[in-house]
């Protein structure tokens, strides 16, 4: 690899990446996704990463390779002008053929993973996406740096919302606001996800009882959104005062997320909304003390279930009519990484994980409370990356 501390950092994500390879006797592994390209070898072409799981990874290339040469790291890429040709480059490039494949097959397209099975006949195919992305869990010291600037960021924005909303009448122009902030500090008006069919752009901006409308959305809240063609996120909701605004954004540095959510009002609200909010709180409090290294995701969880329980609020926690099953998410490059705070997740914590707990709770009809801030697992507990206060913040 080129040598610069980036290029060191991304040899080492290289090699655990490879150790976990050979642990699970697969010979070298084809991927093709961009953030795992970006995350091994510092570039999202378009163009198939060979990974073997000993020796130099080969980049071939279909556009752009003059891009590739400019933003890869690595010492060996090559233009790719035909599929065909990758079977020849690999046993060129790796000495041999390779029996045992592995292949990111929660996102690979179908029709893709067919056309491979045709280049190696002979290879057996099997799923590596769970060892990259157990490998992009633990995140580096530049990465947190790069997540705590984003978390920063957001910070900036969320003390610009309350004069955002004082001009606003819907949820798009708040949103649009909004939007041009982070794009004015270098956000590149996506917030990429892993899992299949799932967009998001810059998050939900929801007003009243209109953050209550239930949606595809993976997350506790949904909204109107644009449309039947993008129904989640801000639409053409009125902001009524007395009325909880949820706003839920993403700020975005060098592809690295942070994830924050804020309540807003114009007035006062009914004393129920700010209760059920100090619950909330009270969520936060304690999974961020208690998730240590060592610490098991899915006792968090139990742990959030029981203080909501308590508080007589299990109804509308994380969604309805659907709540979703987690309280929290590894966040990165991507929204939805490992690992995840959830009823049935086998991840256990460790140190330098970067998590996204967000407690809300919907009154069916009326609106949502609770917040989100982004995490690092330390020593001890977790560090909480976003400074904005968590409090509702009233406007009058």
């Amino acid at each position: 690899m080129k040598d610069s501390s980036l290029a060191r950092e991304l040899r080492q994500r290289v090699e655990r990446f490879q150790r976990l390879l050979r642990e699970s006797d697969v010979e070298g592994a084809i991927l093709v996704q961009n953030m795992d390209l970006y995350y091994l070898i510092g570039t999202d072409q378009n163009g198939l990463l060979w990974m073997p799981a000993e020796g130099e990874p080969l980049f071939m290339v279909r556009k752009s390779y003059e891009r590739a040469l400019q933003d890869g790291l690595i010492d060996h890429i090559t233009p790719l002008t035909r599929l065909s040709q990758v079977p020849d480059q690999v046993r060129n490039h790796s000495g041999g053929k390779a029996a045992r494949i592995g292949l990111e097959m929660d996102v690979l397209p179908a029709k893709l993973y067919l056309s491979y099975k045709k280049l190696f006949p002979q290879a057996e195919f099997l799923d590596i996406s769970g060892l990259i992305r157990s490998v992009r869990m633990v995140k580096s010291q530049r990465e947190i740096s790069l997540i705590r600037r984003a978390a920063e960021i957001a910070d900036d924005l969320f003390k610009k919302v309350p004069e955002f909303l004082k001009e606003s009448k819907t949820e798009i122009e708040l949103a649009a606001k909004a939007e041009a902030f982070y794009r004015s500090r270098g956000h590149p008006g996506i917030s990429l996800m892993r899992a299949f069919n799932m967009r998001n752009s810059y998050g939900h901006i929801l007003a009243g009882a209109g953050a209550t409308m239930p949606s595809a959305s993976p997350g506790p809240t949904g909204g109107t959104g644009a449309g039947p063609f993008f129904s989640h996120g801000a639409g053409k909701g009125k902001i009524k005062p007395h009325e909880p605004v949820l706003f839920d954004y993403t700020s975005n540095v060098e592809g690295y997320l942070s994830d924050q959510t804020r309540i807003f009002c114009l007035g006062d609200l009914p004393e129920k909304f700010y209760k059920a909010h100090s619950v909330m709180v009270e969520v936060q409090t304690a999974l961020s003390r208690e998730g240590k290294p060592g610490a098991k995701a899915q006792d968090l969880y139990a742990m959030a279930v029981d203080i909501v329980n308590k508080a007589g609020l299990s109804k509308g926690f994380m969604g309805h009519p659907q709540p979703v099953p987690f309280v929290g998410h590894g966040l990165g490059l991507e929204l939805d990484e490992w690992p995840l705070i959830s009823k049935n997740s086998e991840h256990i914590l460790k140190k330098g994980m970067t998590i996204a707990l967000e407690p809300k709770i919907v009154f069916p009809g009326e609106g949502v409370v609770g917040l989100e801030n982004t995490f690092v697992v330390g020593n001890n507990k977790m560090e909480k990356l976003c400074r904005f206060p968590d409090d509702i913040v009233t406007i009058r």
